[in-house]
């Protein structure tokens, strides 16, 4: 680091390792001591690093109120503050699975904190922040070995930042798609090109049934929105719309990045809160939420991720590719038809009778 910074180090842990993605916590530590450091609290730009051990618990009140055991993992808290006072640990923090409020920074130099939650979340961790006149206090914990909390998905945490799953044909679909996004829509190329970018790197390494790169699913939906509509909101959202369910990307981001109406289309499309997790509903409730929806971007949005979908069901197990047919002719295709989007509807119908004809 360039910038003056004088550090106190409290280390209160005999734990000498820590399961995480090394860039990301790397990345979490640095900005935090350079930013806070930087703060109007920060006197002579000192910052205190205090180390100390923690547990985390997983769903707790809800697991007591079933009679069930919770989850509890052994952590460790992370307190970065300009406050040189020894900082306490409770004996253990919640991680509640519910929709919680959306967090946006105040200002500008607040960004750090907005990366740092998304950062600890992907690791299944806890954050909280306090910040006020005279004192900013960072507290994160993070899960000594948290792999089976971690928010990661199907893909090693530790490849997200460097490699990517691309073909000659995803880079060609890629030259496809920015051409017609720059010819029918207001969208420039630079933005267009970024947006690829990002998806591109967040996704990763993971791949489709079909062996495609998954960025490619996406871009198609993109594709097909350009069919019937050319608002660039709506063709953000269709490229980003599976980066929060799928990634450690979080609604916080995608709001910075591209603004609260993508990011409401793509928390709609997605049923996914802001942090990341799932609405607590069932299939029946999320399709309920749905048909109340009348924002007609979300529901093209949608119905674009479900044609695709529905166009590579033949990599998919024959029971699985039943039950997506089923599923479509009984909600997808009455949907579409209900709010006057039938040009994608013949196809989706061909597709699912031609799979539910068939014998197990």
């Amino acid at each position: 680091m360039e910038e003056p910074m004088q550090l106190l180090f409290k280390k209160q842990t005999k734990v000498k390792q820590l399961i995480a993605d090394p860039g990301l916590f790397e990345r979490l530590l640095t900005i935090n001591l350079l930013e806070i450091s930087k703060s109007e609290q920060a006197s002579n730009h000192m910052v205190t690093l205090t180390i100390t051990d923690t547990t985390l618990r997983y769903d707790y009140a809800k697991a007591l109120q079933s009679g069930r055991k919770g989850l509890t993992l052994q952590a460790i808290a992370f307190f970065i503050s300009t406050d040189p006072k020894v900082q306490d640990a409770l004996p253990a923090y919640d991680i509640i699975d519910e929709i919680t409020p959306i967090y946006l920074p105040k200002t500008e130099a607040q960004l750090y904190q907005a990366e740092s939650r998304q950062i600890v979340q992907a690791h299944g961790g806890y954050v909280e922040i306090v910040e006020v006149e005279k004192k900013l206090t960072c507290l994160y914990v993070l899960p000594i070995a948290g792999k089976n909390v971690m928010r990661f998905k199907t893909y090693d945490p530790a490849t997200l930042a460097s490699d990517m799953a691309e073909t000659s044909e995803s880079l060609a679909q890629e030259k496809e798609l920015i051409a017609l996004v720059i010819k029918k829509t207001t969208l420039t190329e630079k933005m267009a090109v970024s947006t690829i970018n990002f998806i591109k790197n967040a996704h990763g390494l993971v791949k489709r049934k079909s062996g495609d790169p998954y960025y490619t699913h996406p871009m198609e939906v993109a594709k097909i929105l350009l069919e019937i509509t050319n608002n660039p909101e709506t063709i953000l959202a269709g490229l980003l719309h599976d980066v929060v369910e799928d990634t450690p990307v979080t609604l916080n981001q995608v709001e910075l990045m591209y603004g609260p109406e993508v990011a409401y289309i793509v928390d709609m499309v997605t049923h996914y809160n802001t942090n990341g997790y799932r609405w607590k509903l069932d299939d029946e409730e999320n399709k309920s939420i749905l048909d109340q929806c009348k924002d007609i971007r979300v529901i093209q949005v949608k119905l674009a991720d479900r044609l695709h979908n529905t166009r590579t069901l033949c990599f998919r197990k024959l029971a699985d590719q039943k039950r997506i047919a089923k599923e479509t002719m009984e909600f997808y295709i009455p949907w579409g038809k209900k709010n006057s989007i039938a040009i994608w509807l013949p196809e989706m119908q061909h597709i699912c009778e031609t799979i539910l004809a068939q014998k197990v």
